[in-house]
């Protein structure tokens, strides 16, 4: 047979440093069900580092924390959102749309641009994939209307 069909497709020979790895997994996770617990979406992840660079990693791997937040149309304006140190790395999302990758450790942007036209009258979700860890004591995400990308730049996250 030819054609698309016919096609490989996917990942084969991914190499580290030269080597190819095997034995390892893919799996997938729906960044957008929120109706999903984080224990339901950690549980493929079999095994994990405790910590990693001093901080306390996600006991079961990564995982996703959603909620929701309300606008009124004349609060549908360009922001930022500021994704506090309390969280370590991942994806942002807002309303099913991928914002970008946050690793405040890393530094030095520690807001992520959210253009006006993205947001909606009423009922908004965001959604962190955070990938390492998080302090659950002070974890937060708020919009404000001026970016801080002058946070100190660590190679070594």
């Amino acid at each position: 047979s030819s054609g698309i069909n016919a096609e490989y497709k996917g990942l084969k020979n991914v190499t580290v440093n030269g080597c190819i790895w095997t034995h390892w997994n893919h799996y997938k996770i729906n960044v957008t069900d929120t109706s999903r617990t984080t224990d339901q979406i950690s549980s493929v992840y079999p095994y994990k580092a405790k910590s990693w660079k001093g901080k306390t990693l996600l006991p079961n791997g990564p995982a996703v924390f959603s909620g929701e937040f309300v606008l009124e149309k004349s609060q549908l304006l360009d922001t930022f959102v500021n994704i506090t140190r309390s969280w370590s790395k991942g994806y942002l999302l807002v309303n099913r749309i991928l914002i970008g990758r946050y690793w405040p450790d890393a530094g030095p942007q520690y807001t992520l641009y959210l253009p006006g036209v993205w947001l909606k009258e009423g009922i908004n979700t965001i959604s962190l994939v955070e990938l390492q860890s998080y302090t659950p004591a002070e974890n937060s995400i708020y919009l404000t209307d001026k970016p801080f990308i002058d946070g100190p730049i660590n190679p070594d996250a």
